[in-house]
């Protein structure tokens, strides 16, 4: 399995997703959706070890297309929404509530790096957003087939 996938997996077991679709790398322009999408490049290797084995890291955007405009109490819960999840998912993380990963990869945690955030905006949507970090120990042993 991906990792993507796993993460994937794992967010459709968030109490705070409403009926919309949990996509990747991709959001519709109307009505409410989710996706999860591979951040900027960087280097996957935050450490390797003496045995060939390596902590990885595979940073990712939390996305969502919401309502929009100037009611402001509307604006107001898409903002309680982000806030709601980066606070879920720390919780995940500090119970070891992790996404799977194939055999000789062990997730260690998932760290929220920004706040939840109007990213695109239009009349009456917006898709917004949240980065975070999902970090793994990838054993020498691990191969793709």
């Amino acid at each position: 399995m991906t990792i993507i996938e796993s993460l994937r997996t794992w967010f459709a077991d968030c109490p705070f997703l409403s009926d919309g679709l949990l996509n990747v790398d991709y959001l519709g322009a109307d009505g409410i959706g989710y996706t999860i999408d591979a951040d900027q490049p960087v280097n996957p290797i935050l450490k390797k070890y003496t045995s060939g084995s390596s902590l990885r890291q595979f940073p990712f955007i939390f996305a969502s297309r919401e309502s929009y405009g100037a009611n402001t109490l509307r604006n107001i819960a898409n903002s309680g929404f982000y806030e709601k999840l980066a606070a879920w998912v720390e919780k995940q993380s500090e119970e070891e509530n992790l996404p799977e990963l194939d055999e000789y990869r062990i997730p260690q945690y998932i760290e929220v790096l920004s706040g939840g955030y109007p990213f695109d905006a239009g009349d009456s949507t917006a898709r917004y957003q949240i980065t975070m970090n999902f970090v793994y120990k990838q054993d020498y042993r691990y191969t793709q087939e």
